[in-house]
């Protein structure tokens, strides 16, 4: 006979199967709101917002008076800015050779690279009337020092660093290269596939000293770098998804680019806000699904912003930099722990950065040692390179467990023998460097250099100053314009050659000389005394007209229609 007992305990069992199973479920509904609630205070959205706008956003340009007064100033004014802008351009013309002119045709008609960074040099409303009046195209024949001399003899001193490869200085790299030949010329520059034995004399054991990692893998240029360290990421956590911050730029492959740029929207990226407690907690609650966090150190001058390029510098509000160089010091030692206590590889994008800040790079800088570096631009010792170092359970291409599973990364040219050559070549400069004290002794030039010019501009009411970081530095404006971007083109004229990007990120050589920055000071002082002459800081202007104006205009565009603007 069944009891009263057993009979009221059968449904005991479903009881206890149904409450842990409850518990559960509830946990992981939480869980998954808990994370995307942090997710969206952590995530900066300005790159999806742009990537909306994109294709919405039509092209029109400012063209005849409206070209001088986009800001709402007066006629008088406007005539002033017509007047100085023409005489600029005359300038211009005379600083243009007559080989130089005819190069420059020749380029702009074939060479799509150049078609686009003289687009992109300014805001889009501006470009057309710009490019007819300036003509921007340095053709360099020769370099001596941070000079460089143009084909038809003009010289000007070199500020861009050309896109921070310029550590050591041009001629250090002509003798490098010229070592690097004689050393694999028995070889020949193109045997690929065996390495040269300067790879295990003078390259591998001092870049896995420099690095403090286990491992090295040799690449053919920065992105493809950042390529390959992100893959081997993903491959050895078996997780998907990879952090970065806001502004931080890690080349042009369309996996590191969640704005415009990039056709390709990227879901696997977590986008989140540089220097912020929300990103922390972002990164602890998703620690599972993360594969690496990825950090440009460079962005310890200007955090949270992005590439502080001409192009987007619609007022100045723009472009800002750190209040204090040590708070992300402190950021970059909390983001360490962090990423230890949670098991998250982090990542230093050093393309610009590594041999700049420091001989040992921003981990030296900063005194961080991330768990993969990633090197590129000036280690080739003039040539083009990319590298990534780790510990070997980051490096690995294949799964010893399931034989199908690799992490394919290759390149044809990777560990070139003259490429490796001039690493070595550059090693050894570096070693001098950092016995000479050579890099701090550039810093604190830089430094009073960059002082006693923003004392000079105080001094002649000139509405600019520089910040820097080591020997990296940026023009910021201390009031509102919308005229900003034109300054660049004084800065040539005065015979500052200048990137694409403009006056965002100028850089100082490890070769500059006290002549060199008095030519550079001279050259800035006299660029701004020339533009504040011509009235392009004039009227009452503020962030708010500058606004109002420009929400006019895109909804004048859209309702009405505007010409495209040609390339």
């Amino acid at each position: 006979m069944t009891s009263a007992a057993a009979l009221a305990g059968a449904p005991v069992p479903t009881l206890v199967v149904a409450g842990p199973l409850a518990v559960y479920v509830a946990y992981k509904v939480l869980s998954s709101v808990y994370k995307r609630y942090v997710t969206l205070c952590a995530m900066d959205w300005t790159p999806y917002a742009a990537r909306l706008m994109a294709p919405l956003l039509p092209a029109y340009a400012l063209t005849g008076p409206a070209y001088y007064k986009a800001d709402g100033v007066d006629d008088h004014i406007a005539k002033r800015r017509e007047a100085g802008a023409k005489a600029l351009s005359k300038r211009y013309d005379l600083l243009t050779g007559a080989e130089a002119t005819k190069l420059s045709d020749a380029l702009v008609g074939g060479l799509s690279d150049i078609r686009f960074t003289d687009t992109n040099r300014v805001p889009f409303q501006f470009q057309r009337e710009t490019r007819a009046m300036f003509r921007v195209a340095t053709i360099a024949a020769k370099s001596h020092g941070p000079e460089l001399v143009d084909v038809d003899g003009g010289r000007s001193v070199d500020v861009s660093g050309s896109y921070g490869v310029n550590v050591c200085g041009y001629d250090a790299y002509k003798k490098m290269v010229d070592k690097a030949w004689s050393v694999a010329r028995d070889l020949g520059p193109n045997v690929l596939g065996p390495i040269h034995p300067v790879m295990i004399d003078r390259v591998l054991p001092r870049l896995k000293a420099l690095s403090k990692k286990e491992e090295c893998s040799f690449h053919m240029s920065g992105t493809e770098a950042v390529m390959c360290a992100v893959r081997l990421a993903r491959f050895n956590t078996k997780r998907k998804l990879i952090v970065q911050f806001a502004g931080a730029y890690h080349g042009w492959w369309d996996g590191v680019q969640p704005g415009p740029g990039s056709e390709r929207a990227n879901a696997d990226v977590l986008y989140l806000k540089d220097m912020s407690e929300a990103s922390l907690r972002c990164i602890r609650a998703r620690s599972s699904e993360i594969a690496a966090v990825l950090v440009s150190p460079l962005q310890g001058l200007n955090p949270g912003k992005p590439p502080p390029s001409d192009l987007v510098l619609l007022d100045a509000k723009a472009r800002e930099t750190a209040k204090s160089k040590s708070d992300y010091k402190v950021w970059l030692h909390r983001l360490r722990r962090l990423c230890s206590a949670c098991d998250v590889p982090l990542v230093f994008d050093e393309v610009y950065t590594g041999f700049r800040m420091a001989p040992g790079g921003a981990q030296e800088y900063y005194d961080v040692l991330a768990d993969v570096v990633v090197y590129g631009k000036t280690l080739g010792g003039g040539l083009a390179c990319g590298v990534v170092c780790g510990p070997s359970r980051l490096m690995r291409r294949f799964d010893p467990t399931r034989p199908l599973r690799v992490a394919y990364v290759i390149g044809t040219f990777s560990a070139a023998p003259v490429v490796v050559a001039a690493m070595a070549e550059f090693l050894d400069w570096l070693d001098a460097a950092r016995a000479s004290n050579l890099y701090g002794a550039l810093e604190r030039k830089t430094d009073a250099f960059v002082d006693d010019l923003n004392e000079t501009l105080a001094s002649k009411n000139l509405p600019l100053r520089l910040d820097n970081l080591t020997t990296v530095w940026t023009v910021l404006f201390k009031q509102p314009g919308r005229y900003h971007w034109m300054y660049q083109y004084y800065l040539r004229a005065e015979g500052l050659t200048l990137s694409w990007v403009g006056t965002g990120r100028c850089l100082v050589s490890l070769d500059f000389e006290d002549a060199h920055f008095a030519k550079v000071k001279a050259a800035i002082v006299n660029a701004a005394h020339k533009m504040k002459q011509d009235g392009w800081w004039d009227g009452d202007v503020s962030s708010k007209t500058i606004k109002n104006a420009i929400t006019k205009e895109l909804l004048t565009a859209v309702l009405f229609g505007s010409k495209p603007a040609s390339d």
